[in-house]
């Protein structure tokens, strides 16, 4: 009997032990994102003592509160957020440099270049792909089929989707040929620059410091958008919408091509299953093809505790596995590593690997000034697409956005 009270008390010891030895970790997540990471984080903790704490914050409100909880010294230890603000932290000296971690990988080759990229400076890295998504084309094929064109060939090149968009657009009914949202600007990098991409142009230097938005490429881009707007074969919402009724005039059979994301095949799959369609990657003006890395990445805060970085990262770990890709797809859409198609959609619509696949050839806008380029609605990006597009002083424009992309570059270089 002694014994065996001796016994149950050292098991009570050991336990009470382990569990004061349990450390938490906290990360903050964009509400877009709170549920997957939220189930990520619970399973986690399901299996280890240490917990992974996660904590929503508004998508809108993430980087103003980061900063200031930065600044003020209270930040998380970790952080979940739009990758492309991953310079400015890490330029800001915010981040805690993960470099040997992420090379260490065995998967490393397979993470999002692009999600990298944006998370490197000064040769450093900074944080690791959580939920990527990346840009595409739908195309209504019951449309296609009815303007004589082969419902299964997807449009090769810009120039073959405004001719697509115009012969759809005939075909009359309130039934237009092509949809894109051109008020917004976090819409427009995400699905009017691959276009840029994909002819081996861009509006920014590869180190973010120089504009080049006057390319032969951004106008053959303007030219084709003009082209389709005063055919009238844009969707009238287009110009003043905000994105919320695009999936909607898509799914309502009277738009031909939509300029959307990777999450498309899955939303409209579940959410309107009468909807005939297929998706590609977005073309150039010629040919080509290239997306917008989007989605999150995780970072870590400047100064964070070795126990809890090791933590940290083992959780990282921990979602990059297989069965957490697996999840990471279903709830999501896309895994973060880029070796695990086979895997990750056994079970899904096969339409999405083309967005999987165009991942690795998608870029994102290396800037230390995402939101004042890109996302104002007053800012240069903005005033381009609408002055160009459904303006008349297309040289102006450009050669305005120009300047003011450098003025505003000039003034936010962190060197």
């Amino acid at each position: 009997m002694f014994k065996l009270k001796l016994t149950i008390s050292a098991i009570a010891l050991m336990a009470s032990a382990t569990f004061a030895n349990a450390t938490d970790i906290t990360l903050w997540v964009r509400t877009s994102s709170g549920a997957v990471l939220q189930g990520l984080a619970d399973k986690y903790n399901a299996t280890h003592s240490d917990k992974v704490n996660v904590t929503q914050i508004t998508a809108e409100q993430m980087v103003p509160k980061l900063g200031a909880a930065i600044a003020g010294g209270a930040a998380p230890d970790g952080a979940v957020l739009d990758l492309i603000y991953l310079p400015t932290f890490a330029a800001a000296d915010g981040l805690e440099d993960i470099t040997a971690f992420v090379k260490g990988l065995p998967y490393a080759s397979a993470l999002s270049p692009s999600h990298i990229r944006l998370a490197t400076y000064d040769g450093k890295i900074y944080g690791v792909p959580a939920l990527p998504d990346a840009s595409i084309i739908a195309y209504n094929t019951d449309l296609f089929s009815k303007a004589g064109l082969d419902p299964n060939k997807a449009p090769a090149s810009l120039q073959e989707i405004a001719a697509d968009a115009k012969k759809i657009t005939a075909l009359g009914h309130d039934t237009y040929g092509f949809y894109f949202v051109a008020n917004s600007g976090s819409w427009l990098i995400y699905d009017f620059l691959p276009h840029l991409w994909a002819a081996g142009a861009d509006v920014l230097s590869e180190d973010g410091l120089t504009a080049t938005v006057d390319t032969p490429a951004m106008r053959e881009t303007i030219a084709a958008y003009r082209d389709m707007a005063k055919a009238g074969a844009i969707h009238p919402t287009s110009r003043s919408g905000n994105g919320n009724n695009a999936v909607e005039a898509f799914a309502s059979g009277k738009v031909g091509v939509l300029m959307t994301g990777s999450y498309i095949v899955n939303l409209l799959t579940s959410k309107y299953p009468d909807v005939k369609f297929n998706v590609a990657p977005i073309p150039g003006p010629k040919g080509g093809e290239s997306s917008f890395a989007g989605g999150d990445t995780l970072a870590l805060m400047k100064g964070i505790s070795d126990e809890k970085k090791k933590i940290a990262l083992d959780f990282v770990n921990f979602y990059m596995q297989p069965e957490q890709q697996v999840y990471i797809t279903q709830e999501s859409g896309m895994p973060s590593r880029t070796d695990l198609a086979k895997d990750a959609y056994a079970k899904f619509d096969k339409r999405n690997l083309v967005a999987y696949d165009v991942l690795t050839k998608a870029r994102t806008p290396y800037t230390f000034s995402s939101d004042e380029l890109f996302v104002s609605r007053t800012g240069p990006f903005l005033n381009l697409i609408q002055g160009t597009i459904f303006g008349e002083d297309v040289d102006g424009t450009i050669a305005k956005t120009e300047a003011d992309f450098t003025r505003i570059l000039q003034r936010t270089n962190p060197k």
